[in-house]
């Protein structure tokens, strides 16, 4: 029996990661995880609370308080280059959601030129769910996760009914995957974003955003091997919503 530490970096990364690399390990390890984190960690035969830490705090992959934590107890560290397995997820307290179509309205300060304007517009179709965070999304008027006090519970079990998730590249496109549930993906022309690369202080990073690398981060992860769409077309939302009733209508 191993105690993994948490891993507190930015939501995508956890999920191309941590937690296939925390469930190639098996069952009956210790995880720590954040609040309402159980789902993403089925082995576990404990899950140990951590403080949720706040988006603005989440970037990168390196952990500064995993010094202190493995320094109490016999940690071990997993994630980048350990061996992976994945799984479709199921919410660890469910609440009967249902959805149509899942919406990912990323809104965030670190990279703020990869928030999309078009998610109100998304809003409005029918059996519209916006999966997510409170700290890191648009406030759109459909049914939300963050309504809920398990948004991961609630993003989940939206997706897992659903018959497509609409996000950008972030990490809830990277859950739609790990559900097994058909995505469209918003792309800029095949790059992730406009652009330019933007700090969360609104410091310019790099000039301009590279391209989406669908195949080592969505195509390999597709264990289900749902159907994954890209549409390039970032900077005009009524081509999007063009494409999501295209889709559900085939």
């Amino acid at each position: 029996m191993s105690i993994i530490l948490p891993c507190r970096s930015e939501f995508g990364l956890k999920l191309r990661y941590h937690v296939p690399a925390v469930h190639a390990l098996g069952p009956g390890h210790w995880v720590y995880v954040e609040p309402g984190e159980e789902a993403l960690y089925p082995l576990a035969s404990r899950w140990i609370e951590v403080e949720r830490r706040h988006d603005d705090d989440r970037h990168g992959w390196d952990d500064p308080e995993k010094d202190r934590i493995a320094g109490a107890l016999n940690c071990v560290e997993v994630g980048k280059g350990d061996p992976q397995s994945r799984f479709i997820p199921e919410p660890h307290v469910p609440r009967g959601i249902t959805a149509d179509v899942v919406i990912c309205p990323r809104k965030r300060r670190y990279g703020a030129d990869k928030n999309w304007d078009g998610w109100e517009l998304l809003a409005e179709l029918p059996g519209a769910f916006a999966a997510g965070a409170p700290d890191s999304s648009y406030d759109v008027t459909c049914d939300r996760a963050w309504d809920y006090d398990r948004f991961l519970d609630a993003s989940i079990e939206a997706m897992r009914s659903a018959r497509l998730v609409v996000a950008t590249d972030a990490g809830l496109a990277h859950l739609a995957v790990l559900c097994g549930t058909p995505l469209l993906l918003i792309t800029h022309d095949g790059l992730v974003a406009p652009g330019p690369v933007s700090g969360s202080e609104g410091h310019v990073l790099e000039p301009a955003y590279w391209p989406v690398r669908l195949h080592e981060y969505y195509q390999q992860a597709n264990h289900t091997d749902s159907p994954i769409h890209v549409s390039g077309a970032f900077q005009d939302p009524d081509t999007v919503l063009e494409e999501i009733r295209d889709i559900l209508n085939t």
